[in-house]
């Protein structure tokens, strides 16, 4: 049916339409006030100029104020990069790519960490890359426990006076957990096999796994909005904006 009200995510996977008028946005405030920031709010009208298909296999590594960083996937899609004056996620940015960090998104409980290792709106970012695909083993006391890339690049740990994350420890090198950025799972995961944060722990071992399938990160879109200014928005938001072709 012409003109019926759907997601722009929807139209956009039909193929079939490539403007649209905006009708409403659902979703919270948070996201609403992130949106109309780029322009698109009840009326306005979107043309869809690309989609995107990204695919990434591990955390992205990234120098902040000549520091490498770690940055797990689920982070690096929500926080929203300058890139020359275009909107890009952090996630989307290739090896070499700078910008700068323009807003984060949705960290509530996590943003005194993030800061703590330069993560903050308005510092400059070189991406470095993917980092290889690897198991991190830990131990305390008696107790183990493997990791994923992500969930060791989540870990913060204090060693020789110095905070960084545990995926940039060696094996043997021993540290005490001072913190877990966006940790909720993580944390329960500890409690269940018996870590404790606040006391030390040993990397004991890392081990590559090999070549994986990407992850993919799902759909960019990069629309234009108002006929007059660029905007790049990623598949879960567009899911929340409503529109009727036009």
């Amino acid at each position: 049916m012409a003109g019926e009200l759907k997601s722009l995510a929807n139209y956009i996977k039909e193929k079939e339409k490539k403007n649209f008028e905006v009708v409403r946005i659902e979703g919270g405030k948070e996201l609403k006030q992130h949106l109309i920031e780029l322009g698109i709010q009840e009326g306005a009208t979107l043309s869809l100029q690309e989609t995107i298909k990204h695919e990434h296999t591990g955390p992205l590594a990234i120098e902040v104020e000549g520091k490498e960083i770690a940055v797990a996937q689920g982070i690096a899609k929500r926080i929203i990069m300058d890139v020359n004056g275009t909107e890009k996620l952090l996630l989307e940015m290739e090896a070499n790519d700078t910008g700068k960090i323009k807003k984060l998104e949705d960290f509530k409980d996590v943003g005194y960490n993030l800061e703590n290792l330069g993560i903050k709106e308005g510092a400059s970012v070189k991406v470095i890359g993917h980092l290889a695909h690897q198991s991190y083993k830990v131990k305390q006391e008696n107790k183990e426990i493997e990791l994923c890339p992500g969930e060791a690049a989540k870990i913060l740990v204090e060693k020789d006076g110095k905070t960084l994350q545990l995926i940039y420890l060696k094996p043997g090198d021993k540290a005490i957990i001072v913190g877990l950025i966006e940790g909720f799972n993580l944390e329960t995961r500890f409690k269940d096999m018996g870590i404790k944060l606040s006391k030390e722990i040993m990397l004991s071992a890392v081990e590559y796994l090999g070549d994986i399938p990407p992850k993919h990160m799902g759909d960019v879109y990069s629309i234009n909005v108002n006929n007059k200014y660029p905007a790049t928005i990623g598949s879960g938001i567009a899911e929340k904006v409503i529109v009727r072709p036009i």
